[in-house]
Parts: structure tokens; sequence; C-alpha cells
């Protein structure tokens, strides 16, 4: 079948992508960019499903197209981005298919129709309105949450398993979340057992909460079922303002409403419709996630915090109460009170824009190369010249060495500037 797959370097769309390529269809995949892996019967295309919404007629569609595939999502705080990407966007692609002949599998979400007071979901259901409306081969997938490599609620989900006491935003609403492949194996299912237009809910095996499904994942990775804590609602509507303001994806309030409901559904339809049914979440959990990728998750943002506020923190004390102190290390190394005094206030300032820089994405990674060479001269100055400070009980120039360390890890983990997304 020749499939034009939408959304294709998303988390959704690229896990079709393999599936659709694995099992032989012929697929022109497109992305924002029109770049992404090169795969066997894979043809890529630029397409912005936001600049469609206003130009529909922008894109050239390619030839003898049999299906579309709208793997596009975008959850956001910006109400009007969303419906851009979501509703306006998909609306003049599934006019083109219409016009074109092809038949349209959406992938929407559950919740879309019955939650309006959400705008992501809103924005999903009226796109799937006017998809069924148009009179053309269509089904409307909409799946509960999906998780596996490369989600962004996943990384999320990752991030929070490591901790010792976990906050949830809410403790009792339950959903059936299932894995990235079983939605993948569903389309492919429904390809080979196309049914009649309309919706298909797309649930996992089971109903559960948010800790049962951070239990899941905890298990997956060697540790014992977690401990909660609920945010308390004040500070949990707090935060969710301040994200609504800010931009945050982690936390909104569309977010904090969707964690506090109940998004369930049947599997029978999808199971009489083309005879899939997803599997239990835990037989998947086997190479993902893995334990030391969200201990590096949780450990890196709290390394950089610490370097950045011990950068920070010796400047302030080289330019105050450690000034004199730095004063006679110098005046051991042969240098006057004078030019000492110099030496430590410039010397504090260096390690004070090393600590901002730290904060900032753009200059992190030359930042850390700039700290390492300076820890690195710093030791071997005080290690040749000073040699007794080795002798200090409280190692302080020891501590160096980890600090090393610690850097040369984060420099590895710190993505360069052409591997950032644009």
């Amino acid at each position: 079948m020749n499939i034009l797959l939408v959304g294709a370097s998303g988390f959704i769309g690229s896990h079709l992508l393999e599936a659709l390529s694995a099992a032989g269809h012929r697929v022109i995949a497109t992305s924002r960019s029109g770049w992404g892996p090169l795969l066997p019967e894979v043809e890529w295309l630029p397409l912005d499903l936001a600049r469609l919404a206003d130009e529909p007629d922008y894109f050239a569609w390619p030839d003898a197209v049999d299906l579309v595939i709208n793997a596009t999502g975008l959850f956001s705080a910006d109400a009007e981005a969303m419906a851009r990407a979501q509703d306006r966007g998909p609306r003049a692609l599934f006019k083109r298919a219409a016009l074109h002949g092809a038949g349209v599998l959406q992938i929407s979400a559950l919740g879309a129709g019955s939650q309006p007071e959400v705008p992501f979901l809103a924005s999903k259901a009226a796109a799937d309105d006017y998809l069924l409306g148009l009179g053309i081969p269509a089904v409307v997938l909409r799946p509960s949450l999906v998780i596996g490599p490369g989600g962004a609620s996943s990384v999320w989900l990752t991030r929070l398993s490591p901790w010792p006491l976990i906050p949830l935003l809410d403790r009792q609403a339950r959903t059936r979340p299932l894995h990235v492949a079983d939605l993948a194996a569903a389309v492919l299912a429904l390809l080979r057992h196309w049914p009649d237009s309309g919706v298909l809910p797309l649930v996992g095996a089971e109903s559960m909460t948010q800790g049962d499904l951070l239990d899941r994942l905890r298990v997956a990775q060697g540790w014992a079922p977690g401990r909660y804590l609920q945010v308390p609602a004040p500070l949990a509507r707090l935060g969710a303002w301040l994200g609504d303001r800010c931009g945050w994806r982690a936390l909104n309030s569309q977010l904090l409403r969707l964690a506090r409901t109940d998004n369930l559904a049947s599997a029978e339809p999808l199971g009489k419709a083309c005879g899939y049914r997803a599997a239990f979440l835990s037989s998947r959990l086997r190479d993902w996630p893995k334990r030391a990728d969200s201990l590096a998750a949780v450990g890196r943002p709290l390394l950089l915090g610490s370097l950045a506020a011990v950068w920070l923190g010796t400047a302030l004390v080289c330019l105050g109460p450690g000034r004199e102190w730095g004063v006679r290390i110098m005046a051991e190394l042969g240098v006057a009170a004078g030019p000492g005094a110099w030496a430590v206030i410039a010397g504090a300032v260096l390690d004070g824009l090393l600590g901002v820089g730290m904060l900032l994405r753009r200059w992190r990674r030359p930042v850390l190369l700039a700290q390492m060479a300076l820890m690195l001269g710093y030791t071997l100055a005080i290690g040749i010249l000073l040699p007794h400070y080795w002798f200090d009980p409280y190692m302080a120039v020891g501590k160096n060495l980890v600090l090393l360390a610690a850097s040369a890890w984060l420099y590895g983990l710190e993505p360069s500037a052409r591997n950032t997304p644009k």
C-alpha cells in the first residue's frame, strides 16, 4: 500500500514509520524539515500542518497515495497553536486526501469529544468530526496514554520513577495506558482488516492509576514499587496557573484537568473491527525504560545545578569573606599583595562567569570544557608549587578530581549545537 505518513518524525509517527516499512508498505513520510531516517521504501517530504492551515495548496500532493495516516500531535499551553496543528491543518490535509481519492487514518486521542474544556482534546475532536463528515473511507483511532522510548510524557514518567518519594497530581484517576508498539501493531491490523468508517478507541489491557503506572516502570528497572505523595490542591493549581503563563508543557491547567479525570474505554470495538488487543503493559517493558537512563535523567539537572552553585559560590566567597585567604595563597606563590588581590578578583569573576554559563544551554558545552581546563590547571599548579595543600584533611584539592569527572560526564551527555533540534 502507498501511505502518506504525516508527522513521521514525532514519537508516534517514528514508531509507525518503522512498523510500516518493516511490513513492506511504500511510505511517503513527512516532517517539517523534510528529513528523517533512511528506511526501505521510504521517501521524505517537508510538510508543516500549521502552514497548511493558512496555505492549503502549498504542499504538492504525491502521486498514487492510497491512505493518509495523520500521526501529528501537539500538547501545548498555546490553544491557538494546537488549533492550527491539530484542527485547521488536518482539515486542509483531509480535504486534499478526499480530492485525490485517498482514505484517512487519523490518530486522535482518547477523550476527544467528551472533554471539550481541554483544548488539546477539543482540537483533536474538531478535526475528527470534520474528517468523518467528508464521506470518505476514514477511521479515527483514539489511543489512551501511549508510552515508550521518545515520548514526551514517557520522559517525565521515567524521570519521576527513581525518586524515593514521588509527587503526583492525582492518586485516584484511572486510565488504560499502552505501549507504542501496541499502537503500531493496531495500525497494521487495521490496514489488514479495514473497518467501516468511524471511531475506534485503543486502550491498554489494564486500568491503572498514575501510581500503578509508575510502579510498572519501577519494577521493569529493578526497583520496588514506589511511595507517592499527592501534591496539595492549592499548590497544584498555582503550578498550573504559572504553567499556563510560562508555556510549560509539563504542568498547566489542561494537564492538571487530564490528570484528575478518568479516561477509560473498552477494548472490544477495536478487537471486533480488526482482531487486535493490546498486550499487558508489563510484557512490553523489557528493553525500556533503562535504569541507567532514568538515573541520568534525574542526576543530570541536579549535577548541573550543583556545579553551577559551586562556581557561583566560589566567586562570591572570593569577593567577600575569602578574599584575604586568597591573597595569602597568592603570597605563598610569591605574588605581592596588590597584584595578588587583583588576581583573586579576576579569578572570582571568571568563576562567576563559568557558573552563569552552566545555566545557559547555548554555552554549556564550551563552558564545561573551560571548567575542566581550569580545574586541571589549578590542580597541577597547586600540586607542583604548593604540594602541602594535598595534605589538607578536608582534601579540598583532591575534590577537584571528582568535579573533573562530573564535568566530563555532563559534557558527554550535553548535545552539540549541530545535533540540537531547531
